[in-house]
């Protein structure tokens, strides 16, 4: 599956863009700093608009998944 240039969404607001690799979603958000996630963290793709919708907050992401 190809998520290269998706938009991703925490549920409280917007975190990056998205890539994939292997098991994990990678996203680059503002500051160009890179976010790994685990795919269980993803709860809807829309490959309509183009968008990653995750079942997290954009703080829940922040302490336990940086690089």
């Amino acid at each position: 599956m190809t998520l290269v240039g998706y938009t991703v969404e925490a549920t409280d607001g917007a975190v990056g863009r998205a890539g994939y690799e292997g098991r994990q979603v990678v996203v680059t958000d503002a500051d160009g700093e890179r976010l790994q996630l685990d795919v269980n963290t993803v709860a809807r793709i829309d490959h309509r608009t183009h968008r990653v919708y995750l079942g997290v907050t954009r703080g829940e992401l922040r302490p336990t998944n940086r690089r």
